[in-house]
This record gives structure tokens, sequence and C-alpha cells, in this order.
């Protein structure tokens, strides 16, 4: 009887594809990796401008989104006196809710950058801010987040504040 073996070449060609196959998976990895880090504030921004919508509504009074260039700030319109944080706070409790007054911070390697209705240019957040009137009409508004592997284009819409388009550019699709 004689008895069969892998020769060292076959060996190696089986190494080499589980190689292929493994920096293959690592790379993918990294890559949705990254894409859910240039996400990360668009999902954010897309629930607080939903919030923001909904409460000017409710209360009656305007409500905005603050955009600064490392975050964005979901706030009343007017200042807030300590009166109506009590308000908000007691309010809050009783639904059983966040007070609404809510900062995201974006990570260092992602910018953002915006363009408001009527303007051409993108331009870095000067602060700006995103207001939501009592009736819930909000000012259109194009927003994008700008990594080094790719950047996020997107549109919200005035009646809903909800995303109206969404575009995903690689670098050299910019």
């Amino acid at each position: 009887m004689k008895r069969r073996a892998f020769t060292l070449m076959e060996m190696l060609v089986a190494l080499a594809i589980i190689g292929v196959i493994i920096s293959g998976s690592v790379i993918a990895v990294g890559s949705l990796n990254d894409e859910r880090n240039l996400r990360a504030p668009l999902n954010e921004l897309r629930i607080m401008g939903k919030r923001a919508w909904a409460r000017s509504m409710e209360e009656q009074r305007a409500w905005q989104i603050k955009l600064l260039p490392d975050r964005f700030v979901l706030e009343p319109k007017q200042p807030v006196n300590a009166a109506d944080l009590k308000l908000f706070k007691d309010v809050d409790a009783k639904l059983g809710r966040g007070s609404g007054i809510d900062t995201y911070v974006i990570d260092p390697e992602v910018r953002m950058e915006v363009r408001h209705w009527g303007e051409t240019e993108w331009h870095a957040p000067r602060p700006d801010a995103w207001v939501f009137e009592h009736s819930g009409l909000c000012e259109p508004i194009n927003i994008r987040f700008i990594s080094d592997f790719a950047t996020v284009v997107v549109s919200f819409d005035p009646l809903t504040a909800a995303v109206a388009s969404e575009e995903f550019l690689h670098p050299g699709e910019r």
C-alpha cells in the first residue's frame, strides 16, 4: 500500500490562496469601518433633524441644529433660561424622553461642509444653523461629510426634515 501526501508545492499554493483570502477580508472589514465612521454623524444628524422637526411643532417654538466645525448641537432657537430648562426637563420626564438639548461631536478624521439653499459653494460651518420653525418647516440644506476615503452628500427635505437624497462618493468621484 502506497502512502500519498501533499507535495511542498501544493502546500505553498494552498497557503498563498489562504493568504489572499485573509488579506482581502481584512481590507473589506477596514472599508466597512471607514464607511461606518463616515455615516455615523449623518445618522445622528438625521435623528436630530427629526427630533427638532417634531419638537418645533409640539412646542410651537423654533428649534435649531447649530452646525459647528467639529460638532452639531440640537437646541431651542431662542436662548434657554432657567424656567425654560425646568419646563423642558419636566415635560421630557413626563413623556419619558431626553431633553432634546444634545450635542454630537464629529470624529476628527471626518470633516463637515454645508451648503444652504441658494448657495453654490460648499463651506465649513462658521457656525451655521439649520432652523425648524414652529410650523415644522425648515430650510432645505445640503450637508456633506468628508473623510480621506469617501464623501457622503445629503440633501434634507424642508417639509419633513427627512433625507431627500443621499450620495456616497469615493475619492476619484468627488
